[in-house]
């Protein structure tokens, strides 16, 4: 399994094989006080799998993580991804996703990692830094 790509959004979703983003592609928050709480975030992402990959039930998870480590947030379970009679052999099949995490609450300022687990393993870590706002 490969991660073609995985983006941070204020909402995303999966409608009809099309990944829709609101407000996609940011890195950074910005708050003048902590803790802060970010009330709705999405982690949108696409999966290539192999053959032998397919038809099989796997388990993905994203796990959010501050500086030292500390778990804040943790989604997701097992994903089967079934086998599309339609696709040419040897083509990677395509999965996209989207887990919505709400009320997410950061007590400092500093970088956390979005980690994508995927069989137990890291497969791709996003950062997420909070920053303080500028006072003025």
């Amino acid at each position: 399994m490969d991660v073609d790509f995985a983006i941070l959004a204020d909402s995303a979703q999966v409608v009809g094989g099309k990944l829709y983003l609101l407000g996609g592609a940011f890195d950074t928050i910005s708050s003048k006080k902590l803790p802060t709480i970010h009330p709705v975030m999405s982690l949108a992402f696409r999966l290539l799998f192999d053959a032998g990959e397919v038809d099989r039930t796997h388990n993905l998870e994203i796990v959010i993580l501050d500086e030292d480590g500390k778990q804040i947030a943790k989604a997701g379970g097992p994903l089967m991804v079934k086998r599309n009679p339609n696709k040419p052999a040897g083509w990677k099949q395509g999965f996209l996703g989207v887990l919505n995490f709400a009320n997410l609450k950061f007590e400092r300022f500093g970088d956390y990692n979005l980690n994508i687990m995927f069989n137990n393993t890291a497969v791709k870590s996003i950062t997420l830094r909070i920053l303080e706002k500028a006072k003025g």
